[in-house]
């Protein structure tokens, strides 16, 4: 890949970040475990950001989602589970009334490589992107740099 097309990958998949990141805090990204969570606030992306809870069943976790929360972001993996997921996860909550937005992560992953299929190295593809276009710190939406916060 020429480093046109890399720059042009890395805007594009800064574009979609920046919507994530400029949503409103009725809006809730579900992802499906703690590396996720860590790999989109790595990128800048604000909380609320929820994790699936394995300790109950999907049918009451989202319930007790759609009492909390208006919209809802589906940004599960793109491997059989993670599809399989999404597609259980909006039919239940779109069940309960609320939005569900499911395009976003159909976006993305047309952004990404064919070998990246899990939201948790999206934020290692990120800077390997930004480091090649010499772009290592890159300000987010709130004007602080994105870079991963110490462990």
């Amino acid at each position: 890949m020429t480093s046109t097309q890399q720059g042009g990958r890395l805007e594009a998949i800064e574009l979609l970040l920046d919507d994530l990141r400029k949503r409103g805090p009725g809006v809730a990204v579900i992802v499906e475990g703690p590396r996720d969570v860590d790999a989109l606030v790595a990128l800048g992306v604000p909380q609320p950001i929820v994790k699936i809870n394995t300790g109950v069943s999907l049918v009451v976790f989202c319930e007790m989602l759609a009492r909390e929360y208006d919209s809802f972001l589906i940004l599960t993996d793109m491997d059989r589970t993670g599809i399989q997921l999404a597609k259980r996860l909006e039919e239940l909550l779109r069940w309960t009334g609320a939005d569900v937005d499911v395009s976003t992560r159909k976006r993305l992953f047309k952004l990404l490589p064919y070998q990246i299929h899990e939201v948790e190295s999206l934020e290692s593809h990120v800077q390997r992107l930004r480091h090649t276009a010499g772009l290592e710190k890159r300000p987010v939406g709130d004007g602080k740099t994105s870079q991963r916060p110490p462990r």
